[in-house]
């Protein structure tokens, strides 16, 4: 006795397969006699009464032709009779060649003879006086008309022999194909009851402990952990049964260890949002609250029974806030986004962190209100102290740069070398001055929230070319070889293409500060894992180690040392800083005396192309 489910499947599996075998057989040798009846009706009739209908027409276009001779031009009637003698001549033998009937040879012995008598009254009636008309026609009506009406009520006739054949043998091929279909339509029929009686009987069979286990484990689903299945067969679904309850019970026996410290843990983590001081939010992938604390009630004027399992603009009425969340959830990178908003009369930081589960998909967002109305006051007088401070600088700036630009063009008058050289260098001192104002005004506007971002998905190797293209001409000034060697099937990266711009042209213009005639400037990019690694490398003269991790604070200079100077205004890199850190990436420098520097920052990748 079969023991295993596969051997009982395969058994059933087997009857089946006899079963279709059977019926194909009968049904191909039905068929095969079926299209032997049908191929000697459609070939070998119908071969004859196309040959038939086409002798027809040879023969009346002689017959025309004849007339032709007779009334019209006798050359061309000549010429078209020759003609259709030779094309009936080829026809004629296909039919000779063809004879499948009873009496159709004699059919075509007696058109041989008859046409033979035609062509040969046509050859007397060419021999006739050319003015003759009236001759040649009482010729054409008493010779060779009866012999053209004869030759066609024989090809008529041997048509209508091939015709009631073919209809006979139609009559025998439906007859055939009737039987054929009966017999067919009955062995599957009987087929497909005994397939349906033996598949019913094993499938209840098979699938009957199959149904209870199923059962079983929704039940297990929902749970309920008492379950202990019985099924008692040695196949494989007695096994299953078998590891299956042994399954449950060291499933019931882990719950119940587990479940206690899983409720500490759950109670442990709400003890510690709910006493936290700042306002805080979770909401899940459809943007519902799931859990908020004391400060977030506060905050909104919500409680918590109200706001959980509710969409979030539901509770709170904040519309772009929301859009940024949704930009955050949209662009699925992982960055810890910071919004300022204001609710009243305070300002808020609201630090956006997407969650991600174990398919590395957001599944949450966590949302913590940071109270900075303090510092924001403080923050708001050092923005209108540096505010005024730079546009009282920018003022007497331009009047000192315009005024020494008219002197040094001698638009006022003649100076000397030693002039020159003192206005000169005020006009270099002026420019850094006018440097730092402007990089201390966009410092200001990226520190206070006040700059905003347009980001999007963009190509890094079209913003790495617009970079470049201003600097070739002061790069080739310098003898300096300033290469972009980006690809541009490179992927597309998340990003502020104006800002990127910026921080690629800062990065680009000190390069060419610290470099000399010979040396180079290369500008790449790399894919690693979700971010794009952009790099701006020099072979300049290097930056000594104790400086690197300093080079990004503001206002950094080197005091006294003669081999390393800083030449610039101290806030450019803290402003390359801060845009790639808005960007969710970082920036390094890795750099050696004398050798060169390589500064290198970092942005997400969008899924589309640039």
């Amino acid at each position: 006795m079969i023991k295993t489910l596969k051997g009982k499947i395969s058994i059933v599996y087997l009857v089946l397969v006899v079963l279709v075998l059977v019926v194909g057989m009968i049904s191909g040798i039905n068929m095969y006699y079926l299209s032997k009846t049908i191929d000697g009706l459609m070939i070998d009739n119908y071969k004859s009464i196309k040959a038939v209908n086409l002798m027809n027409e040879e023969l009346e276009n002689q017959n025309n032709a004849i007339l032709t001779f007779i009334y019209e031009d006798k050359q061309t009637a000549i010429k078209q009779f020759n003609q259709d003698n030779s094309v009936f001549y080829n026809w004629y033998n296909v039919e000779a060649n063809n004879i499948t009937e009873k009496n159709e040879g004699n059919y075509v012995d007696e058109i041989k003879s008859a046409y033979v008598n035609f062509t040969t009254s046509v050859s007397y009636l060419q021999g006739m006086p050319p003015d003759d008309k009236v001759g040649m026609l009482n010729y054409y009506n008493m010779k060779i008309k009866p012999n053209y009406e004869h030759i066609k009520d024989l090809l008529n006739s041997l048509a209508k022999l091939n015709e009631d054949a073919m209809f006979k043998k139609k009559t025998n091929a439906t007859l055939d194909a009737k039987n054929s279909m009966y017999t067919i339509l009955l062995v599957t029929l009987l087929a497909a009851i005994f397939g349906f009686i033996i598949s019913l009987i094993f499938t209840n069979r098979f699938l009957k402990p199959m149904e209870y286990l199923i059962k079983s484990i929704r039940e297990v689903k929902e749970g309920e952990l008492d379950q202990v299945i019985s099924i008692k067969t040695d196949d494989e679904l007695g096994k299953l049964a078998v590891e299956f309850n042994n399954m449950i019970r060291r499933l019931k026996q882990y719950e119940e260890s587990q479940l206690g410290k899983i409720i500490d843990e759950r109670n442990k983590t709400l003890s510690i949002v709910k006493s936290i001081n700042d306002p805080l939010l979770v909401l899940n992938s459809d943007y519902k609250i799931i859990l908020l604390n004391g400060a977030a009630e506060e905050l909104f004027g919500i409680e918590e029974k109200n706001a959980i399992d509710k969409h979030f603009l539901l509770s709170v009425k904040d519309e772009k806030l929301f859009e940024q969340i949704n930009a955050i959830v949209d662009s699925k990178f992982n960055i810890n986004k910071v919004e300022q908003v204001k609710y009243g009369d305070k300002y808020y930081d609201v630090t956006i962190t997407p969650i991600k589960n174990y398919k590395s998909e957001i599944s949450d967002i966590l949302l913590v209100f940071h109270n900075i109305t303090e510092f924001k006051e403080l923050d708001q007088a050092k923005d209108d102290f540096i505010s005024i401070i730079s546009h009282e600088f920018k003022t007497p700036l331009t009047s000192i740069m315009m005024g020494t630009s008219m002197i040094l063009e001698e638009k006022i008058g003649v100076i000397n070398d030693k002039q020159r050289s003192t206005l000169v260098a005020i006009e270099e001192e002026s420019e850094k001055l006018t440097e730092l104002v402007n990089e201390l005004i966009e410092l200001t506007k990226i520190e206070s929230g006040k700059e905003m971002y347009n980001f999007k998905c963009c190509s890094i190797f079209g913003i790495a070319q617009n970079t470049v293209k201003p600097l070739y001409n002061i790069a080739n000034e310098k003898g300096v070889n300033l290469t972009n060697t980006i690809d541009e099937d490179m992927p597309g990266v998340y990003a502020d293409p104006e800002k990127i711009t910026w921080v690629l042209n800062n990065l680009i213009t000190n390069a060419l500060k610290y470099t000399d005639a010979g040396d180079d400037i290369t500008i790449s990019a790399s894919v690693d894992g979700d971010f794009m690694q952009i790099s701006v490398k020099d072979t300049g003269a290097g930056i000594p180690k104790e400086y690197k991790d300093k080079i990004f604070d503001k206002f950094f200079h080197v005091q006294n040392d003669d081999e390393f100077e800083i030449k610039g205004t101290g806030l450019g890199l803290a402003v390359v800083k801060e845009i790639v850190e808005a960007h969710g990436g970082k920036v390094w420098c890795e750099s050696d005396i004398d050798i060169g520097s390589n500064f290198m920052f970092t942005l997400p990748i969008c899924d589309e192309r640039g």
